[in-house]
């Protein structure tokens, strides 16, 4: 029964170590994140059954609820996907410790050759009346680590150039655990909040299958303001943040704008967007109101229109058309039949007629905030590191020189997997006599 076990383990881990199989598996990896790029992910069924329906199947069997069968609009946060990663990383794994790790201590091993006629197939040379301790040292000097065994002589430079596909196995396993931990273990949410406001985090756009939203904080929006070109066109939007714990203590404050998130404990908000949700108006000073705006795209520049209703003494209601280009306070006030009555700013009062005039005290905005973390991102960063260091000493050659004394003559031979033409001339050097 032992002896079963031990030939199912040793099959499945020649398997796994096998190179083809581990190729296949990156290129079914690499065709799976094709079609998650082709077929657009975390989307309402709504969208598939829109775009992907069942009386227009592409291929003539890809519709809404094939790609519900399989999962495919979830690709990367599957079980089966996931299973797949699983096994390519112990492939990986295998391959590390039943294959890269005995090479490497195999070229540690102490390779003395005994004769002249292993050296045929070595870049050799035969030296007459020379002395194998002057070529010892001068190997030494050269950063070889050198072993000596009566007349034989082995040396060899440059083993971390070996490490590097050991390197190149571990930056994988640590880019899959990264990116995968954060599939299953993050989310993103987006959020529209008026200035002012507290609030948590809600309005998932998409979450991973053991994430989890901490509900021990919130966060608050204190203040939001634009920036503007001389063309008067947005340079920049800022979001003045705070987060506050249950007892709406402050934690942390810090101004966000694009490219600078607030970051807190793996948890990042990003600006996004901004909008005029409305106005505060104040009719005769004594009577404040909330006019809604809405926003229109027009000739690429967005503009807010709104309506206020005023009662006159007389009973009589009328309404009055806003118009709002940006946040300077440059205000526009038309009456119903489309007539510019006049130009405002913010805090300045028009009057209608006799009997009314308004104010327009301040806007209502709100910001745009991308609530995401991503868990494994560190991991993937360190992933890549880990990348970098391996092609910087793949460069790096393994050379080895070997040298044995047949009577009179010593021979000197050795190989080098890398830069082949300048270890040819640096044993060359080795070997020459020096000039009397």
């Amino acid at each position: 029964m032992i002896i079963i076990k031990n030939f199912s383990s040793n099959f499945i881990l020649r398997r796994l170590a096998n190179l083809q199989f581990a190729i296949g598996m990156l290129l079914l990896i690499g065709i799976l994140i094709a079609i998650g790029t082709f077929i657009e992910q975390d989307q309402s069924i709504v969208f598939y059954q829109t775009n992907y329906p069942e009386n227009q199947p592409i291929f003539g069997f890809v519709d809404w609820r094939f790609i519900y069968f399989l999962s495919l609009n979830k690709i990367y946060t599957s079980y089966w996907f996931a299973f797949i990663l699983f096994v390519f990383a112990s492939s990986l794994i295998a391959c590390t410790f039943t294959t890269q790790l005995p090479l490497l201590k195999k070229f540690k091993l102490w390779q003395f050759r005994k004769n002249s006629t292993q050296f045929e197939q070595l870049n050799s040379v035969n030296i007459q009346d020379a002395s194998a301790n002057n070529l010892a040292f001068k190997v030494h000097k050269k950063n070889y680590h050198l072993f000596r065994q009566n007349e034989k002589t082995y040396a060899y430079s440059g083993l971390l150039g070996r490490v590097g596909p050991i390197f190149v196995h571990f930056s994988i396993l640590f880019l899959i655990i990264g990116s995968t931990w954060s599939a299953f273990n993050g989310y993103t949410a987006q959020q529209i909040i008026p200035r002012g406001e507290i609030f948590h985090v809600q309005n998932l756009l998409k979450s991973g299958n053991i994430s989890y939203i901490p509900q021990s904080f919130s966060w608050r929006v204190n203040d939001f303001w634009i920036t503007y070109t001389n063309e008067f066109r947005t340079n920049q939007f800022y979001s003045d943040l705070s987060l506050l714990d249950n007892r709406g203590f402050e934690l942390k404050r810090k101004t966000i704008f694009v490219n600078e998130p607030f970051i807190y404990n793996g948890i990042t908000l990003y600006q996004t967007d901004w909008d005029i949700l409305g106005l505060k108006i104040k009719i005769n000073a004594n009577q404040t109101i909330q006019v809604p705006l809405k926003k229109i795209n027009t000739a690429g520049r967005k503009v807010w229109i709104g309506s206020v209703p005023i009662t006159l003494n007389n009973g009589v209601k009328t309404n009055y058309i806003i118009l709002v280009n940006d946040l300077f306070g440059n205000l526009f006030l038309y009456d119903n039949e489309g007539k510019l009555i006049q130009e405002s700013v913010i805090g300045q009062p028009i009057k209608i007629n006799s009997q009314a005039a308004i104010t327009f005290s301040e806007f209502i905005t709100t910001t745009g905030l991308q609530i995401k973390t991503d868990s494994g991102i560190p991991l993937v960063y360190f992933s890549f590191f880990l990348l970098m260091v391996s092609v910087y000493i793949s460069f790096i050659s393994y050379s080895q020189i070997w040298q044995v004394e047949a009577l009179t003559n010593l021979v000197v031979g050795g190989k080098s997997n890398r830069a082949v033409l300048y270890f040819q001339e640096e044993l060359k050097r080795l070997v020459q006599k020096p000039k009397n």
